[in-house]
């Protein structure tokens, strides 16, 4: 049996955009480890305030999971609780511009690496994402207003 191993400083590229890598490494037991990294560095690394547009047929449920960093200010910490969030749209609630979301302890603000998944409430078990802020091509950045932008739509 042969087994080619690389180097878990040696990375191939698979695919120039997205960026992707593979990385393995070979134990005593000739057993690889496989892990899948998303280059991001072409995305934007901004912390902004979220708009979200349910332009769907159905009530759906927006879920969001902060990332915890231990980088983030006292600030930061203060505007997310580490506790998941969620909000309830109807459905073509914040068609047309969208509405910006907050919590409860005041402002929202997503950073990179957030999540964000979205599930109808009908019963009809579709959901959208999941989202990771600055790495998923949604949301978007909107640079003129300083907000990520999250729109829902049937598929």
């Amino acid at each position: 049996m042969v087994t080619n191993t690389v180097n878990s400083t040696d990375a191939i590229n698979l695919d120039s955009t997205p960026s992707e890598s593979v990385e393995s490494s070979s134990q005593k037991n000739q057993s690889t480890v496989v892990a899948y990294r998303f280059d991001s560095d072409s995305k934007t690394k901004t912390t902004g305030s979220l708009r979200m547009s349910n332009k769907t047929t159905q009530p759906v449920r927006l879920a969001l999971l902060a990332r915890q960093s231990s980088q983030k200010s006292a600030t930061a910490n203060k505007n997310k609780s580490g506790i998941p969030a969620h909000w309830d749209f109807a459905p073509q609630e914040g068609n047309e511009n969208g509405l910006v979301l907050s919590l409860p302890q005041g402002n929202l603000k997503l950073e990179k690496g957030d999540i964000l998944v979205a599930f109808a409430q009908d019963g009809s078990r579709r959901y959208w994402g999941p989202y990771v802020v600055g790495e998923t091509s949604s949301p978007q950045w909107n640079p003129q207003t300083q907000e990520w932008q999250l729109v829902l739509e049937n598929r």
